[in-house]
């Protein structure tokens, strides 16, 4: 017994020995400059970007040894830094320790251009914003006309990882605060915004899901409102009754405010869904998360038909009595 008990305590001892010097050892690492060198790397860390990409990146420019990546990490998990980490560009002396680099990734250095894509927007108004911002910060290199031509030439968007075959990106330009370096090229910018997507929004969904949230978002104003919608648009579909959603008729338009009419209603065009049964051939807009995730946890109901009074209020109905009772009351 006695022999069990000095084994165990010699084990015990061995332990705190190999941990107490691989703290020292970390403790040492983590406060030594990665090099005596004091050159300056300018340095960009993009919106929604993994962690394990900004550790390489920070290895591939020289910021850091290679031999020092893990330590890095189990810095930034210890000290739960990898939710403060901001996008933008840095400058950075490549004679930074790992404490000092976790420091400064925490707080941009103005360097760049801060660019706010709203939820709900069609490709063309994010180029327009993308094109204004980027142009006032400086930034010349961008090309609304490229940006556009890139998000339904097949070709670039083959090598976007998607697990699915697309042929336009409407939909997948992920609304969020985005920080541009002022020397992004066109290309870079669009890839960053798909880069976010396929961060926030994860590789699970399905086209299908997409479309059904950009219609979610334009017809949904509160999160109470768009899983209730959500579960009517899937009600519908499911019983075969055409969608008759305005939202995709101002798609086709082009114009979020335009009236419409009986005329479009009746228009043969393949976002008219009070003519065509099923969905619009691709979104309408650029959902936010809370849409997408609507249509991923609909919120079971009974209705079959909603309208917006003029405050934006939404009022529901069980039945087309119902609905035409709520359209006299609100819209009359």
């Amino acid at each position: 017994m006695k022999s069990i008990i000095k084994i165990f305590l010699l084990a015990l001892l061995t332990v705190i020995v190999i941990l107490f010097v691989a703290k020292k050892n970390y403790d040492s690492i983590i406060d030594t400059p990665n090099s005596e060198n004091s050159e300056k790397i300018t340095f960009e860390i993009n919106t929604g970007e993994s962690v394990d990409s900004i550790v390489q990146k920070l290895v591939d420019q020289g910021i850091l040894k290679e031999k020092w990546a893990n330590y890095f990490r189990i810095y930034l998990k210890i000290n739960n830094i990898a939710q403060k980490i901001q996008a933008g560009t840095y400058e950075m002396p490549k004679n930074l320790s790992i404490t000092e680099i976790a420091e400064t990734i925490q707080q941009s250095r103005g360097l760049d251009i801060w660019v706010t894509i709203p939820e709900g927007l069609r490709k063309d108004e994010i180029a327009g914003i993308l094109e204004k911002e980027l142009l006032e910060g400086g930034n010349n290199n961008f090309d609304k006309t490229e940006f556009l031509s890139l998000t339904t030439d097949t070709t670039f968007i083959s090598t976007l990882g998607f697990t699915y075959t697309l042929t336009d990106l409407e939909g997948y330009l992920f609304p969020d605060k985005y920080a541009f370096s002022n020397k992004v090229v066109t290309e870079d910018v669009l890839k960053i915004l798909i880069n976010n997507f396929k961060t926030k929004v994860g590789t699970s969904d399905t086209y299908e899901e997409i479309i059904i949230a950009s219609m979610v978002e334009r017809e949904g104003y509160t999160s109470t409102d768009r899983p209730m919608i959500a579960d009517i648009i899937n009600r519908r579909l499911d019983e075969g009754w055409l969608l008759q959603i305005c939202a995709t008729i101002l798609y086709f338009k082009q114009d979020w405010e335009h009236v419409i009419t009986k005329e479009d209603m009746v228009e043969n065009n393949l976002y008219n869904t009070y003519k065509n049964a099923g969905l619009p051939p691709t979104p309408i807009c650029n959902p936010g998360l809370q849409s997408i995730n609507a249509v991923r946890n609909p919120q079971s109901n009974n209705y079959y038909f909603y309208i917006h009074d003029d405050d934006g209020n939404i009022h529901y109905a069980e039945t087309l009595t119902e609905h035409n009772r709520n359209v006299e009351k609100y819209l009359r």
